[in-house]
């Protein structure tokens, strides 16, 4: 009998040990870092959420996975590649409009985490801010309009007609562009358009867009554009050549030659995600999940720009700056 029960004890052990492990120890939750259309700033983004996640995942007891899509500007492929990856992934996480609508264009119904998105509103991926309602969830890059309009006129009290530049076929510039004009329509200032050509991929194809507002605004307002951010440059050295001052949404564009900033922070608005991706990676359902913004503005003023251009700004108004480029 004893030995009987030795054996059972026996056998029992080893169909425990020969079990398989992965049925014992919980799988790599998969995260996707998705880009087509890509810039320094979404490349900023990425890489500060991977470093994020994977610190507070530990944390959290989450053992993760990471894998990267990057076509590198074929939209078709990017498609395609994640309709076939969408199965064996848990999350998605991308950077800028043009790549969250191209993931929405693709179907997927995994829960996407983004940042870097003006209106996700406009851009139809989420039904309001405080409740998604789809598959999307995440931080957004608005910078009211007032409070943009406000900053620039502190910086440039003397400006009446403001030039914007802006991709016409992308959503979330043209949000923004309504949404200056309803600030300036209140103090009665004049905005003129001009547009990027759908096929402008280029520093050099930017600068000959901007080069039609020449002598017909006191200050170029370079909104958040995917295009700008890529390729803006070529915008800013137009204006700088001409004395033209530029207003710049993006505070990436400051150190390009803009004169001024009251921007959003891409780093840190990619890392107040990370604790979405947390709650996803747990269960949660990204429809539930209000769609965040960092609440931290920074003016910035670039000096250098100033003297290029020929404009003296007060002691006072350079005092209140977050930063000054000298």
């Amino acid at each position: 009998m004893k030995i009987t029960k030795y054996l059972a004890l026996v056998l029992f052990t080893v169909i425990v040990l020969s079990y398989p492990f992965t049925l014992c120890a919980e799988a790599a939750k998969k995260v996707l870092l998705a880009v087509y259309y890509d810039n320094p700033d979404y490349l900023a983004c990425r890489k500060a959420f991977q470093e994020e996640l994977a610190i507070q995942a530990k944390k959290a007891g989450l053992k993760l996975e990471f894998m990267v899509l990057d076509t590198q500007g074929s939209k078709g492929l990017f498609l395609n590649q994640l309709k076939k990856m969408e199965q064996d992934i848990d999350l998605i996480f991308t950077a800028g409009t043009p790549n969250c609508l191209a993931i929405k264009e693709a179907g997927i119904t995994k829960p996407v985490v983004f940042t870097a998105v003006a209106d996700p509103v406009g851009a139809k991926l989420v039904e309001s801010l405080s409740q998604p309602n789809t598959n999307f969830t995440g931080s957004h890059c608005a910078v009211s309009a007032d409070r943009q309009l406000s900053a620039l006129l502190h910086v440039l009290p003397k400006s009446k007609k403001i030039g914007f530049l802006y991709n016409a076929e992308d959503p979330a510039a043209l949000s923004q562009v309504k949404a200056w004009k309803e600030a300036m329509g209140r103090i009665k200032m004049k905005a003129l358009d001009f547009f990027i050509p759908k096929d402008a991929n280029s520093v050099e194809s930017l600068a000959a867009a901007a080069k039609p507002m020449v002598r017909k605004v006191d200050v170029l307002v370079t909104v958040a554009d995917a295009k700008i951010s890529a390729f803006g440059e070529g915008v800013i050295a137009v204006a700088n050549v001409n004395k033209i001052p530029t207003y710049a949404s993006l505070n990436s564009l400051i150190k390009k030659g803009a004169l001024c900033s009251l921007g959003f922070d891409f780093i840190k608005g990619s890392v107040i995600t990370v604790p979405q991706a947390i709650n996803i990676l747990k269960g949660g359902s990204p429809a539930t999940i209000p769609v965040i913004t960092h609440p931290e503005y920074r003016l910035v003023i670039n000096l250098n720009t100033a003297r290029v251009i020929g404009l003296a700004i007060p002691a006072h108004v350079l005092k209140t700056a977050a930063e000054v480029i000298e």
